[in-house]
């Protein structure tokens, strides 16, 4: 049992595309953003960090001063307590220390045991606090007495950047839900004429000729369509010829077959010796004209058949090669009729199928002796002119009238002659050859007095190239 060959399907893979090039959009635009806003969450962090460290540093220069204006009143007394108050937001921590290691003033959330960051270190540094993570930055007054120190939570701040590109992506999941519905909707509609060309041909009847129809079909079908056609065209010229072949074939083959019947009913109603002896003869010359059909048709069936357009299987026939088995079967008859045979092959090697050679050389010599009289003669010739090899087949039998040479290759065409034991096929089967090998068939006046005929094959050494 042999496995089912594994198909794909053109819509699902072009939604599969489609669908693949949304979410790359989604995931890498995201992404984008999010790198983005943490570059500028970054530098925003540094920026909002320095800023507030100002502020800061403003607020306690005022407060210093307030508080050694009371000093110098008597209202207060050496060291400064400055206020602990809470920090604007819990995002930021804060700390104020003097330059000897007096914690001065610090936010609710900062620590009171030890500062943000070492004392002697100034500007931005990142600094652990109660096992989190946050970025400092310290700036000293402008005697260097004192030090403010400022931090910001780094967890909160990846935690909003990305709470804001989750915002960013659920915004773009309506637009991207509207582009991909309308995406699967041209998609259908694209696709809808390979469909109507699906739905056709699978309704389509076995005998249906007809061209196949699709309404505004997209460019890219226009071949397979025009392919298809062509295609139509071909099997619907193959069956009008296989159907007159078929029922010509039927017509001819009856004449032979009445003739057997009625010599059979001719010996079996002999009188004598001698009128079954008659009888017999006849059913025997019958037979073998009934054999002689049936072997033409199977080679016109043979050699209609053959691949036309198949470089690969045409080799190097030599004519001479030919010539010789041809003989061989058919010799006989020409001696019996004492026909005169000569032949030369000087230039005898050409390009075609060694098998459809063969049976185009026998049919011409077999129609050469059926129509030369007794005593006649037959020439087989086979020369080079210029960049073809010709084959000639010459006759001394009464030849075919210029007129009726093209009737002559037709098919069960005997052109009315009835004395002949022939069916008609054989030139037909030599144009059939002729045609197989793209080459050349004429039919003239030989010089023997009877016909002449010439094909132009293309040598060995030749491009194969159809002769015009």
């Amino acid at each position: 049992m042999t496995e089912p060959t594994r198909t794909w399907s053109l819509r699902r893979r072009l939604v599969t595309i489609a669908s693949a090039a949304l979410l790359a959009s989604v995931l890498f635009g995201g992404l984008a953003m999010y790198t983005a806003a943490s570059i500028e969450g970054d530098q925003m962090m540094d920026a909002s960090l320095e800023t507030l460290g100002s502020s800061l540093l403003v607020i306690l220069e005022e407060e210093i001063e307030e508080e050694m204006a009371e000093v110098s009143a008597g209202l207060h007394s050496l060291p400064l307590k400055l206020s602990t108050r809470p920090s604007a937001a819990l995002l930021y921590r804060y700390q104020v220390w003097t330059r000897h290691g007096t914690l001065l003033m610090h936010s609710y959330e900062a620590p009171a045991d030890r500062p943000l960051m070492p004392l002697t270190r100034l500007g931005f540094d990142t600094v652990r606090i109660g096992g989190e993570e946050y970025r400092s930055f310290a700036l000293p007054t402008k005697d260097h007495e004192y030090v403010v120190q400022i931090a910001e939570n780094v967890d909160e701040r990846w935690t909003q950047t990305t709470r804001l590109t989750a915002y960013y992506v659920s915004l773009l999941l309506l637009p991207l839900a509207l582009v991909f519905g309308g995406t699967l909707l041209w998609l259908r509609r694209s696709l809808r004429a390979v469909d109507s060309l699906a739905g056709q041909l699978g309704e389509r009847r076995a005998l249906d000729t007809t061209p196949v129809k699709v309404a505004d079909p997209p460019r890219e079908l226009l071949p397979i369509l025009k392919s298809i056609d062509a295609l139509i065209s071909r099997v619907a010229h193959a069956l009008s010829v296989e159907r007159g072949f078929t029922a010509v074939a039927a017509h001819e083959m009856r004449t032979p077959l009445a003739g057997l019947r009625a010599h059979a009913q001719l010996a079996t109603k002999a009188g004598s010796e001698q009128e079954l002896k008659e009888a017999l003869d006849s059913v025997m010359v019958g037979a073998d004209r009934a054999s002689h059909l049936i072997d033409q048709l199977l080679d016109l069936a043979r050699v209609d058949t053959m691949p036309k357009d198949s470089e690969a299987l045409l080799g190097p026939v030599d004519l001479s090669d030919v010539y010789q088995g041809v003989m061989q079967e058919l010799g006989p008859r020409a001696e019996r009729k004492r026909i005169e045979f000569t032949a030369r092959f000087p230039s005898g090697e050409v390009l075609g199928h060694q098998f459809a050679v063969h049976v185009m050389l026998r049919n011409l010599i077999a129609n050469a002796i059926s129509y030369t009289p007794e005593g006649g003669q037959v020439a087989v010739s086979a020369q080079r002119d210029g960049e073809w090899v010709v084959l000639t087949v010459d006759d001394s039998g009464p030849g075919i009238r210029p007129q009726d040479r093209e009737r002559a290759l037709e098919r069960f065409n005997r052109l009315g002659r009835t004395q002949s034991d022939g069916v008609g096929l054989g030139l037909a089967i030599v144009h059939s050859v002729a045609a197989l090998h793209q080459a050349a068939l004429m039919l003239a006046d030989s010089p023997l007095g009877g016909l002449r005929v010439q094909v132009r094959f293309a040598p060995v050494t030749a491009a194969h190239t159809p002769v015009k």
